[in-house]
């Protein structure tokens, strides 16, 4: 008798790669089902993958630190949102509006002071 496998073996890495993927998109089928998500100021559209806010903000320095400290896995409030109630996008939408929240309240305030 041979001890030859019988079909084919799969190595771990392609497991997990396939286990990734359908997560990935079980992921991204569950926020398409939610549709358009909105925290404050700022909304996601699943349709589009477009987050819209306040233009001043989002074509500003503030808006894209908080963009990369969020896409490099950084940012507390991101971070911790999404371990509270696994919704990535509300995550990064709550982040967003916190950072927006500080930067509006200091521009007003340097105004009220000028």
């Amino acid at each position: 008798m041979s001890n030859a496998p019988i079909g084919y073996e799969i190595g771990a890495e392609a497991i997990i790669a396939e286990a990734r993927r359908q997560e990935a998109e079980r992921a991204k089928s569950a926020i398409h089902a939610t549709g358009p998500q909105t925290c404050g100021r700022f909304s996601y559209d699943p349709a589009t993958g477009a987050v819209t806010g306040p233009a001043e903000y989002m074509q500003g320095e503030s808006y894209a630190r908080r963009m990369a400290t969020i896409t490099g896995g950084r940012d507390e409030v991101a971070n911790f949102g999404y371990s509270q109630h696994g919704n990535l996008i509300q995550a990064v939408l709550v982040s967003l509006q916190t950072d927006y929240a500080a930067w509006k309240g200091m521009r007003d305030f340097e105004r009220r002071l000028g």
